[in-house]
């Protein structure tokens, strides 16, 4: 939305179908749709050049939303109850934790569920083979859950018809061997915590500020980083921040992330922050590595140089490749 004369200049048609093409594209249609409805109450008549066709898509698209987040929001609900059932408990992760963070959590767009699961209390092995193996084994014996393939850190499964829903062994995973181990050793922490006060599994605001900037490190590297992934971090970063919870740097340290979080930090500022950057303000120029980041955005696909951003981490690094496919060849994850 530009500006005329000091005042909020009108989009033109074309511009109203290139947002909403835009909005669809980063998987933020009914967030953006919260800013139409913000502009109905305070002004009305910028509205009024919005194509009817444009109107009845997007509006339609929002209802689509807020109805599948219902019936997921209900489905993750039934799969704990389930897992329950079998001396399980879970949390939920990625999309519908991250919603909570937002103004309006039925905005924001998701597809499937994922739910955390904790060992039984009585198995102490803290061992992810064999308690994935466990958990395989309870999911195959319940009639509602159709079981497809297995990797590292979670069961992809089809429960109570076609919901897909993840059950995670682990929250996420590092290329890295060394700082998978670390950071594996987190989540234990924090499920042997949780345990011990007899709570569900739950990851600290720390931890969830971490697993945001996981998420969209995930993300990047396989199936495309948009702006509901930036929208995500910067939405966690920004609760921590007005809590007094400062940004976790001795994490992102350890587990080699720092360089990537101030790179998310950058674009996150000049997406979304307060002084969001504009073409006419002269602000300072993006670092190489925020470019990278900003360049991969609006189609969804991997930018090469940011392959090269984080060469100890990623699969694209020679020494990591062959380190990995050792390692899951041997765990039968080839």
């Amino acid at each position: 939305m530009g500006e005329q004369t000091g005042q909020l200049a009108p989009l033109s048609p074309d511009e109203w179908r290139a947002v909403y093409r835009l909005a669809k594209n980063h998987a933020v249609i009914a967030v953006a749709w919260s800013g139409v409805e913000n502009l109905q109450l305070a002004h009305p008549d910028l509205l009024q050049s919005m194509p009817a066709d444009v109107t009845g898509r997007w509006f339609a698209d929002v209802q689509t939303i807020v109805a599948a987040n219902r019936l997921l929001t209900k489905q993750a609900q039934a799969a704990q109850t389930m897992l329950r059932k079998g001396g399980y408990e879970s949390q939920v992760l990625k999309g519908a934790a991250l919603a909570a963070y937002y103004s309006k959590p039925e905005y924001r767009q998701a597809t499937d569920v994922d739910l955390w699961v904790s060992p039984r209390i009585d198995d102490t092995s803290n061992n992810l083979k064999a308690f994935r193996q466990e958990l395989l084994t309870f999911l195959r014996q319940q009639s509602e859950v159709k079981v497809g393939e297995t990797v590292y850190h979670h069961i992809e499964t089809q429960c109570f018809g076609n919901t897909e829903i993840e059950f995670h062994i682990t929250p996420t995973w590092l290329c890295n061997p060394l700082r998978n181990r670390r950071l594996q050793q987190l989540f234990s922490k924090a499920q042997v915590d949780a345990q011990t006060q007899g709570n569900q599994p739950t990851l600290s605001p720390e931890m969830q500020e971490l697993y945001a900037l996981l998420h969209a490190f995930r993300h990047i590297y396989h199936d495309g980083i948009s702006l509901r992934h930036m929208m995500d971090y910067y939405l966690v970063c920004r609760h921590n921040r007005q809590a007094g919870i400062l940004q976790p740097q001795a994490l992102y340290d350890s587990l080699g992330l720092m360089r990537f979080a101030e790179a998310m930090d950058e674009v996150a500022a000049f997406c979304l922050g307060e002084n969001s950057h504009t073409v006419e303000t002269n602000q300072p120029a993006l670092s190489k590595r925020a470019t990278h980041i900003l360049q991969a955005l609006p189609e969804r696909q991997l930018s090469h140089a940011v392959r090269w951003d984080y060469p100890g981490e990623t699969l694209f690094n020679l020494p990591w490749r062959c380190v990995h496919y050792l390692w899951r060849k041997r765990n039968h994850y080839v």
